[in-house]
């Protein structure tokens, strides 16, 4: 009975929820009496529950929504117009906004709950950027021909999205927040990533969710010496510098730069060269309708909680200061520790009751105090590990760790710990990156790439293994853009590479070890690196509310080499990459609402001493490139046939080059124009693979010097195959006959042939015709006419002419055109064989 009475319980629960229709606006609730709800949890035949009844029992109580306006904005950009449809799609959004720039168009929208559920101090804010196939008027290449999961490209575009426009949600804000960016229209001159991001903030900007926008995105390149807005996709490939910029009014959000070893003085004057033309976005944004911005209760501390708090942030920082270096990542965590539990300790003392029914409150008063001092002592340049603003963690290399691998090398600063490895594989196992919006068969493979791990052992946790998470690809892609413009070209170094680092431990910035330990890693393995490449991280913590995105920031710090804590509790994480010679990435995340550009600029100079102190030991440690090791190293060869021969080579299904592969245990690869890749490990399997190749491709040249075997002995001549051939069934092959007349074989005469040669015998000849499957060889030719002593290459050539100038001398006195064939002049003297009239038959 019990039973049965749950399942209805269910069963009543499940079809008579309460629905929410028409964007929680519109409400249905129903209600029972307490009589029909009884009878029907007991089973009670007599008194069924019909569906008469239960709708005459639904009260149903709507509530109104007031018709906002949708109106439809054309914004004029200064180059390109760029226009906001707000409101017209996807209406029952919080936000929403069809931006068109060109013939790109993207639709954003942006949902928040208007209640956080469970009590939290942050923001859970999700941000996908998708790219349709439908965009390009391309269908799908997966078996469903529907999009599937997001493309790395599209993480790392929904990232770049996320950490701009987070910074600007007002803190307590800890509603659900998803935003959504989907390409519907791709016009390859018009970056739908610059579109996103200022869609984007007009979303938010004309939604009644929290932000304090707007936010301009611009990207910047120096193409032919010059920088250029918003460049094309020509444009664009030709670019040294690329950045991408998005900022408030008067603060930097975010930067992501790449480029070819740039100067700190040109980069910062693409910088403010962004910054200017992010101007006319922001004031556009700025005349957009909006709605009224909805209300919400951020977690709210006492009073009396707060100054109690406050009170013990002297002995906070006298407590995080107490460490001296050298120290290590767990001290500094057991530290922190002690300072929380010195925290909540005393504040229990004297808000016991309201602290342990409040246990998020707690955690919350707890952490912002700590935070509070440890920023108090960095404005005073007192930082936890006790070194000073300016000092480098101490750095620990070591190289060639991993003997079977290609090359590896372990980078430690601190205790962040980075094991890079660089495989070298064939140039055909590059990475083909596909995308709604690149979907091109004939697409160049990517070359080179580096994946970046981190396992939850190098924080000490546990945690699962396997796929890879959007911080992962993030920090990949930053050290690959660094290392990548430092690479040989693969005309140059015809390898595919791939760079890998997994982080074995973490306490800061393992992105940028990552940079310095592949780079390593590179040279270990052989790889002609342009120059060695370094990154370092520059930290920033700033006096006053650090949620006022419009005051001056005058009592600031900036901080080198960051720890995992100072990137915590601080400000800004500015990574700066580069060379001796110039930067070559850049990523810049914030936590307060921007950071004025002139702070950054300053982080640029102050990086680049340190940059090229940490090049300085990797240099002390391998200073150049080593040889490669064949023995460990697949080497590639490139080697070049007739392209008529292309088809000899590959064979009927493959099945020649198959072979050549099985044999020499080589990759060979064969293109149209005749350039064959051989691609193996070892010297002999490579040079074996070259003869392979020479065998298959064999084909008779006029003017060559050939290596033949008597095959077949006849009354005026004999047939010859090459050395190779004889004995196999190559020598079968018409292509490779070829036939030496008597009168070729010695400048004095010869009765019969097998007085000279017989079966078997090997002799030098030299090519005097070739034709397709039609060749005739000399051995006279190799030969003086006078002393029949042996010939070289140069002689026997002025021989065969001096032969060919006789001949055609005997042609001209005889008559004969020297225009004209042999094979197809007529003397006009001669009458035909059929006539009546020949010599031959006159009586």
């Amino acid at each position: 009975m019990l039973a049965a009475s749950s399942r209805r319980s269910m069963l009543l629960a499940k079809q008579l929820t309460t629905k929410s229709m028409a964007g929680r606006g519109l409400q249905q609730r129903t209600f029972f009496g307490l009589d029909m709800l009884k009878s029907f949890l007991r089973g009670d035949k007599d008194k069924k529950l019909k569906v008469e009844e239960i709708k005459q029992n639904i009260i149903v109580e709507p509530t109104k929504i007031e018709p906002e306006s949708v109106p439809e904005v054309y914004v004029p950009r200064e180059q390109t117009p760029v226009s906001y449809s707000i409101g017209k799609y996807a209406r029952l959004a919080d936000g929403s906004v069809m931006a068109q720039w060109g013939n790109s168009m993207l639709l954003t929208t942006v949902v928040s709950e208007e209640k956080s559920g469970e009590k939290q101090d942050f923001l859970p804010l999700m941000v996908d950027y998708r790219e349709k196939y439908y965009a390009t008027g391309t269908i799908p290449g997966s078996v469903k021909r529907r999009e599937m999961a997001g493309t790395d490209a599209e993480i790392l575009k929904s990232r770049i999205v996320d950490r701009i426009v987070r910074p600007l949600f007002p803190k307590g804000y800890c509603n659900d927040t998803q935003i959504i960016a989907t390409v519907q229209s791709y016009d390859i001159d018009h970056d739908p990533v610059v579109l996103a991001v200022n869609s984007t903030s007009a979303t938010l900007m004309t939604s009644n969710i929290p932000w304090n926008g707007p936010i301009g995105c611009v990207r910047v390149c120096a193409v032919d010496g010059r920088l250029v807005c918003n460049p094309t996709f020509k444009e664009k490939q030709r670019a040294t510098l690329d950045i991408l910029y998005a900022a408030t009014a008067n603060r930097t959000v975010m930067i992501e730069a790449e480029g070819h070893e740039i100067s700190e003085s040109d980069m910062e004057k693409a910088l403010r060269f962004a910054h200017e033309h992010i101007q006319p976005i922001i004031a556009e944004q700025e005349a957009l309708p909006r709605k009224e911005k909805r209300s919400f209760v951020p977690m709210k501390v006492p009073e009396d909680l707060a100054a109690a708090a406050k009170g013990l942030i002297p002995e906070l920082q006298t407590r995080l200061s107490s460490l001296r270096k050298p120290t290590t990542k767990p001290q500094r965590q057991a530290l922190e520790n002690d300072c929380y539990y010195f925290v909540k300790q005393q504040l229990f003392k004297t808000h016991a009751d309201l602290l342990l029914a409040n246990k998020p409150l707690l955690d919350s008063v707890s952490h912002d105090i700590v935070q509070e001092a440890l920023r108090a002592n960095l404005l005073a340049g007192i930082r936890v590990d006790g070194r000073s603003t300016e000092e480098l963690r101490e750095l620990n290399m070591e190289t060639s760790l991993l003997p079977i691998v290609h090359g590896s090398a372990v980078f430690t600063r601190g205790d962040t710990q980075a094991l890079c490895t660089v495989t070298l594989g064939h140039v055909d196992q590059g990475l083909k990156v596909r995308s709604a919006i690149n979907d091109n068969d004939d697409y160049e493979l990517k070359n080179a790439m580096l994946h970046y791990e981190f396992p939850p052992y190098c924080v000490n946790e546990t945690g699962r293994l396997g796929g890879v998470n959007r911080r992962m690809l993030g920090h990949g892609a930053l050290a690959e853009k660094a290392v990548v413009p430092l690479l040989p070209p693969v005309t140059d170094f015809p390898f595919t590479i791939r760079m890998t680092s997994e982080t074995m431990g973490s306490d800061g910035s393992s992105s940028m070890a990552s940079v310095c330990g592949v780079s390593m890693a590179l040279l270990d393995a052989g790889v002609p690196l342009k120059t060695p490449v370094a990154g370092i991280s520059v930290g920033l913590v700033t006096g006053g509310d650090i949620y006022d995105g419009q005051a001056p920031i005058t009592d600031y710090k900036l901080l080198t080499d960051i720890l995992g804590s100072e990137d915590h509790y601080g400000d800004m994480d500015f990574k700066i990459a580069g060379s001796k010679d110039g930067i070559t990435a850049i990523q810049l995340d914030v936590k307060l609402p921007g950071v004025p550009l002139d702070i950054l600029c300053e982080g640029i100079e102050r990086s680049k001493a340190t940059r090229l102190e940490i090049l300085s030991q990797m240099n002390n440690v391998l200073p150049e490139a080593r040889p490669i090791n064949s023995t460990k190293v697949s080497s590639s060869t490139i080697v070049q046939i007739d392209p008529s021969m292309r088809g000899a080579l590959i064979g009927t299904g493959g099945s020649n080059i198959r072979e050549i592969e099985a044999a020499s245990n080589c990759t060979v690869s064969c293109k149209e124009d005749g350039v064959v890749e051989i691609f193996g490990k070892g010297g002999e399997n490579i040079a074996l693979a070259k003869e392979l190749i020479a065998e298959a491709t064999f084909m008779y040249r006029r003017g060559q010097r050939v290596d033949v075997v008597v095959q077949q002995i006849m009354d005026f001549g004999c047939v010859v195959v090459p050395k190779f051939a004889f004995g196999k069934d190559s020598a079968m092959d018409k292509s490779k006959q070829a036939f030496i007349h008597i009168s070729e074989m010695s400048h004095t005469p010869i009765k019969k042939v097998s007085d000279m040669l017989y079966t078997g015998q090997t002799l030098e000849a030299w090519c005097i015709f070739s034709e397709k499957d039609s060749a005739k060889l000399s051995i006279k030719a190799l030969h003086h006419p006078v002393t029949g002593a042996p010939l070289s290459d140069t002689e026997a050539l002025q021989l065969v002419r001096e032969r060919e100038e006789e001949r055609r001398k005997l042609r001209s006195a005889s008559g004969l055109s020297n225009d004209s064939s042999p094979r197809t002049h007529r003397n006009p003297s001669r009458r035909p064989r059929h006539s009546n009239h020949s010599p031959h038959n006159s009586s």
